[in-house]
C-alpha cells in the first residue's frame, strides 16, 4: 500500500516538474536576461523534478526500496521552490508571470460577472 501511495506522489511530482518548466518559460525575455543563471536553474530544477518523478515510478515498479526513492523525491520536490525564491529575490518580483496572467484572467472573468 505504501508503494502505491508513493507511486501516486511520484506521478504528481512528474507532472509538477512539467508545470515548473512551463512556468519558467512564462518569464519575459527581460527577466531572463536579468537573472540568466537563476532562470536556467529554475527550468532545470523543473526538468530534474520530472525526471526524478518518472525515475521513482520506475524504481518502485521494479521493486526498489521505498525509503531511498522517497528521500530523493523529497529533495527534488523542494528544489524548484528554493530556486524560484532566489530568482524572485534577484528579480525583486512578488509573483511569477504565470500567476500574474492567471490572476488577470480570473479578475476579468469573475470580476465582471458580479456587477
Amino acid at each position: 500500500m505504501l508503494r502505491v501511495f508513493y507511486g501516486i506522489i511520484a506521478l504528481v511530482a512528474a507532472f509538477g516538474g512539467v508545470f515548473v518548466v512551463y512556468e519558467a518559460v512564462s518569464y519575459t525575455d527581460e527577466q531572463r536576461a536579468r537573472a540568466p543563471r537563476y532562470w536556467l536553474a529554475f527550468a532545470g530544477s523543473g526538468a530534474a523534478l520530472c525526471l526524478v518523478g518518472v525515475g521513482t515510478i520506475a524504481w518502485l515498479l521494479v521493486g526498489g526500496d521505498v525509503p531511498s526513492a522517497v528521500g530523493v523525491l523529497v529533495l527534488a520536490t523542494a528544489l524548484p521552490s528554493l530556486v524560484q525564491a532566489l530568482l524572485h529575490r534577484w528579480l525583486d518580483a512578488e509573483r511569477s508571470p504565470l500567476l500574474e496572467r492567471l490572476s488577470r484572467v480570473a479578475a476579468r472573468r469573475f470580476g465582471d460577472s458580479q456587477d
